[in-house]
């Protein structure tokens, strides 16, 4: 996370991060990176865990097993918009039972 947030910190180039950020603590460590430097979004791809169990599990060579996925749900703090990061940042929910054209 130290890493990522380091290179929001480049003015010279855009972008764009995938990670997690199970925790309103890591979101708000993110958000605190990018405090007046850039601007900031997360996008949050809601999602039931059996959904997100067959999808994982159907992937070919990942390295995370379906097994783990609900070790993840159950440390999962969904973003809220009156969270502390998000005074600084946009927060942009999906819904990712919604066909791929919808959501993009």
């Amino acid at each position: 996370l130290e890493a990522c947030a380091a290179a929001l910190l480049s003015p010279d180039q855009p972008v764009a991060l995938a990670c997690s950020a199970l925790k309103r603590r890591y979101r708000a460590k993110l958000a605190d990176a990018c405090f007046r430097r850039r601007r900031l979004a997360f996008v949050y791809l809601r999602a039931a865990p059996d959904l997100v169990r067959r999808r994982v599990a159907a992937r070919d060579d990942h390295f995370m097993p379906a097994a783990l996925v609900d070790s993840q749900f159950a440390a999962l703090e969904p973003p809220a918009p009156d969270e502390p990061a998000m005074r600084t940042a946009t927060l942009l929910v999906l819904e990712a039972d919604q066909p791929i054209p919808a959501i993009v």
